[in-house]
């Protein structure tokens, strides 16, 4: 029988011998009615299992979901209360307006804040349950809207529990299923009715269950495999996970064997070389990294109280802050120490470049981490006032801006066998050491150590050490997990060199479309021509340099030393105006200018510059041109030296040989600082007006822009709290429709038993207003279907019954019923009873008409048998007064015979002579020899009974009316005694004179004839 009550805390805390095997937490929202009537209906009742739901419910309606779910299920139902202990084989409802958790298995509740936002009770609950009761922790997530959920399943995951979601596609809202497949730790996605079969096929595996021998026990015997196991997961991941700890990777291993129903370890090796899927699963729950935005709340507010300070007092103003977050799996723990100094620097105003690397063996997660966008349940991580400055709402994600995103340097980074950094002020490596085995965790720690400057911090998870590396360290706080770096003194890293390997290009990914360009170029064939072109170009083409579009040389024909620069110290730069010497610059940037605007040919002759002590001449050449007529084809230009001769050109005076104009460096240094201040002040008015114009605009914007943020806010607030009201409406909804069903089951068989009834009903409201009746009622009053909801006064009826209307208006107005007796036009006898309903909403009455003919027929004849029946007795009674009877006791105790002796003694009005013996032999002989008027019969006498006595007095023909006696229920014997042939029966317990004086007359006054049609009667009752 199911079973619908209140939990309450009268169970005994002291009481554990009743403990679940596994905790099971549901969690379920809009549609999740179907799907928990579907999982119910196929969960094991007798897994030892405890069921705890948790659900968006609505807190202005109370919930009748226990009542819904009783009937698919015959397990107990409990509506929560504070600290209630857990039981297996139950279920557990989550009252409304309320979160729960669970510790030591106890369910504690705490209200809902009516401003807190996003409300997330499922992720609250998983993630206390995967606290409280680790590997036994179960999720099961169900249909609804949201993400809700999504991150108690990794904290389920990561504490080794086992986590089971709805096939979005059978789930009515598929938000939900789809948002915990999503983050790649579902175990099994299955439709609802088929979750229950597979728990318990996963429960009762031999490694789950504890029958079988477990592997973490036995990893030496099974060695040769387990290698083979890491060799695969190397080949798939490039990570050797024979590094972490046995037990660790053997407790994964036994999951995934009791998911797929494997019992021996070289099964589950065929599978991984079989499937790359399940080696892929495999490989990344050996991989789960579990974080969120400021996990573990006293850690951060340590750090933000003490540690960012203390850090940044020892960074010189023109230093970087360099930071080392080590495993940051999705990047959560790298945004929250990036957003804790971020708020420190800004705060104290200071301009120091913060540089956080952010690195993880897993290149999933780091792309994750990259690309910087979290599902919407980071708000209830992260404060409004940090979302707000550090985050952009885009759609139904958070991207973190592009400020905080600078500051982080993702890497795919090897702890264990990558060199480590260096200089690095703050170090951050949580719940990360634990999986590694001991040498690992020395030589990962010495890394850090090596890794960090002096006084640099040093941040563990809450369950990691520094083993043998601690007087390497001070403490600065032993709960929080901090530590200092004593000295400059280095550990022997020896291991710590990096692993040469050879890398190879991952399947399906292209090098750079620049890599492909060169490496086609250098593919290219020589011409069989080359050293021609070489020679003739040496021989006849004079001193040139080729530049790039940006004035850079990129090339050089013949001897130019004497046009160029020594190289300075410092960086080199190839750009004409740095290697030309000064005495050739302002000609030869006139030249290239004019070359470049007028796409012309430019010649400058006797040009003066100074080499060497000495005054020489050249000739300028300038060639502008292009690789194609396109004109975003690539641009060269050709800057030819042509030395001249001043000897030479004294001998020939005035005479113009040459072609070409003559260099005036001072006109053209003049013109060109002309045209320069020119082009300058035409510059700034542009600019100043471009200014003034995006100042506008920016103004404009930033006005649009707070105006959006601030609508968007709004909006999205109200979305949020829409989504939550439609939710609980939903299941709302789904409650009454299911109540709905049932009411109209039940009015479905109230109109059956209405139409088959041979009662009279009228039903009546609180106006008296007719709102049903039954067809045998119109047989006394003319009503007809058209007049539901007509006054009942307006009808006529067939009842010698006046005061009908008052009596009816009496019984609304007083709530007490009237039954009367009355007859019909007829004289048909009837009985009328009017009666107040029981509903409050309408209230009304209710007019009942029986017919009571056949009633009245059975009455009389009743009483007038009774009647002659009484006046036979009597005048029996009467006749034998003075009579005598031979009574024969029959009965194997003889203290039981003395008392029926003495009480037949007493008898007062007839003569009794009674006879005893003690068994039916014995009776027989007597009633055989002498005349017996009655026997008085035990009903047991040892192995014989008084039927036995009945039937050998049948077979014989003897005719003695028996009364049979016994200490048992009478109905007891009544199915023997009905096949029988006797005229009464009599309990020991009620034997007096009067009973035994009374049921010897009505023994003796049958006739012996019709002994064999008599029926069975308590004589110990009166008549």
């Amino acid at each position: 029988m199911e079973k619908v009550t209140d939990e309450s805390k009268n169970d005994d805390p002291t009481d554990d011998t009743l403990l679940p095997t596994h905790y099971v937490g549901i969690g379920a929202s809009a549609g999740g009615l179907e799907a928990l009537q579907l999982l119910f209906e196929h969960v094991p009742l007798d897994a030892g299992i405890s069921y705890i739901v948790v659900q968006h419910l609505s807190p202005d309606f109370k919930s009748i979901m226990a009542e819904l779910l009783a009937k698919y299920t015959s397990m107990p139902i409990y509506n929560v209360q504070d600290t209630v202990k857990v039981k297996p084989d139950s279920l557990y409802l989550i009252p409304p307006r309320k979160n729960m958790m669970i510790a030591e298995g106890r369910l504690l509740l705490s209200d809902q804040m009516p401003n807190q936002g996003i409300k997330l009770p499922i992720d609250v609950f998983l993630r206390s349950l995967a606290e409280d009761q680790q590997h036994r922790a179960i999720a099961i997530i169900l249909s609804g809207t949201g993400s809700d959920g999504s991150r108690g399943v990794k904290a389920i995951k990561e504490a080794g529990g086992l986590v089971i979601v709805q096939e979005p596609s059978s789930a009515k809202f598929d938000g939900m299923p789809y948002s915990a497949v999503n983050t790649g730790l579902a175990d099994l996605v299955l439709p609802a009715e088929l979750i229950g079969a597979q728990l318990l096929s996963y429960l009762r595996h031999p490694l789950i269950s504890g029958h079988k021998y477990s592997l973490r026990d036995h990893i030496s015997s099974n060695e040769d495999v387990m290698v083979e196991v890491f060799s695969l997961l190397k080949s798939k991941s490039d990570i050797d996970f024979s590094q972490y700890k046995p037990s660790t990777v053997a407790r994964r291993i036994e999951r995934r064997m009791g998911i797929n129903q494997l019992t021996e370890l070289g099964s589950y090796l065929s599978l991984l070389m079989q499937s790359s899927k399940e080696l892929q699963m495999l490989a990344k729950e050996l991989l789960i990294g579990v974080t969120r935005f400021f996990r573990d709340e006293e850690v951060y507010e340590h750090l933000e109280k003490h540690e960012i300070a203390s850090v940044v007092s020892q960074v010189e103003r023109t230093d970087n802050i360099r930071v080392w977050v080590a495993g940051c799996s999705t990047g959560e723990e790298a945004y929250s120490i990036a957003i804790l100094f971020d708020e420190y620097l800004r705060q104290h105003n200071l301009n120091i470049n913060l540089k956080l690397f952010a690195t993880d063996v897993d290149g999933e997660a780091i792309v994750e981490a990259s690309a910087g966008r979290y599902s919407e349940d980071i708000a209830y991580d992260v404060s409004p006032e940090r979302l707000q400055r550090y985050f952009i709402k885009k759609g139904s994600h958070y991207e973190v801006v592009t400020e905080l995103r600078q500051m982080v340097i993702f890497a795919a980074h090897n702890m264990i066998k990558d060199p480590p950094f260096s200089n690095i002020d703050l170090v951050s490596c949580r719940n990360v050491l634990i999986y590694f085995q001991h040498t690992i965790q020395k030589k990962t720690l010495s890394a850090f150590h090596f890794a960090l400057k002096k006084d640099g911090v040093l941040l563990l998870g809450s369950s990691e050490t520094l083993g043998d590396l601690k007087g390497y360290f001070s403490v600065i706080d032993e709960r929080c997990k901090i530590y200092r770096k004593l000295s400059h003194s280095r550990i022997q890293l020896g291991s710590l060199l990096p692993i040469k390997e050879n890398r190879r290009v991952a399947p399906g990914s292209l090098p750079a479309v620049g890599t492909l360009i060169r490496s086609h170029r250098n593919l290219q064939r020589a011409s069989p021509f080359e050293f021609v072109k070489d020679r003739l170009i040496a021989d006849w083409v004079p001193d040139c340099v080729l530049l790039n579009e940006a004035r850079d040389a990129v090339h050089a024909f013949g001897d130019v030393s004497v046009y160029m620069k020594k190289f300075a110290t410092g960086k080199v730069s190839n750009n004409i105006s740095d290697i030309v010497v000064d005495d050739l610059a302002i000609a030869v940037n006139t030249a290239l200018t004019r070359a470049e605007k007028t796409d012309e040919q430019v010649h400058y002759k006797n040009v003066g510059f100074n080499h060497q002590g000495k005054a020489q001449l050249v000739n300028l050449h300038v060639y502008f041109m292009r690789e194609s007529a396109a004109t975003t084809a690539s641009a060269y230009f050709a800057l030819i030296f042509e030395k001249v001769d001043i000897e030479a050109l004294r001998g020939e005076g005035d005479s113009d040989v040459q072609h070409g104009e003559a260099f005036n460096a001072q006109e053209y240094s003049q013109r060109r600082i002309q045209d320069l201040e020119h082009e300058l002040m035409k510059k700034q008015e542009h600019l100043q007006v471009a200014v003034e114009e995006l100042e506008t605009t920016n103004e404009e914007l930033q006005s649009s822009n707070e105006e959006l943020m601030s609508a968007n806010e709004e909006l999205q607030s109200t979305n949020e709290e829409l989504q939550s009201v439609n939710e609980e409406l939903f299941t709302v909804n789904s409650e009454f429709q299911e109540k709905i069903d049932e009411l109209t089951i039940v009015n479905r068989d109230l109109d059956n038993v209405l139409a088959s009834t041979s009662i009279g009903m009228i039903f009546l409201d609180n106006a008296l207003l007719i709102r049903r009746f039954t067809q045998v009622a119109s047989f006394f009053v003319h009503v007809l279907p058209s007049d539901i909801g007509r006054p009942f006064h307006h009808l006529s009826h067939q009842l010698e019954y006046p005061d009908l209307f008052a009596d009816v208006f009496t019984v609304v107005q007083t709530g007490k019923g009237i039954s009367k007796d009355v007859v019909s036009h007829r004289g048909v006898p009837l009985l009328v009873q009017i009666r107040p309903t029981d509903t409050t909403a309408k209230g009304g009455v209710v007019v009942t008409i029986s017919d009571m003919s056949q009633h009245r027929v059975m009455l009389s004849s009743f009483n007038l048998a009774h009647q002659n029946k009484r006046s036979v007795i009597q005048a029996q009674a009467q006749q034998e007064s003075s009579s005598e009877y031979r009574v024969l006791v029959v009965d194997d105790s003889p203290a039981d015979c003395r008392i029926l002796l003495n009480l037949l003694a007493d008898i007062s009005m007839f003569t009794v002579r009674a006879t005893e013996v003690h068994d039916v032999t014995a009776a027989m002989d007597l009633c055989a020899q002498e005349l017996i008027d009655v026997c008085l019969v035990d009903y047991r006498m040892g192995h014989e009974s008084a039927l036995d006595f009945i039937y050998a007095l049948n077979g014989r023909g003897i005719v003695i009316p028996v009364i049979v006696m016994s200490g048992h229920a009478k109905s007891e014997l009544e199915h023997a005694l009905l096949a029988s042939e006797m005229c009464g029966f009599l309990n020991k317990d009620d034997l007096s004179s009067a009973v035994l004086q009374r049921s010897i007359l009505y023994a003796v006054g049958f006739p012996s004839e019709q002994t064999g049609d008599q029926h069975v009667e308590s004589l110990s009752e009166p008549a």
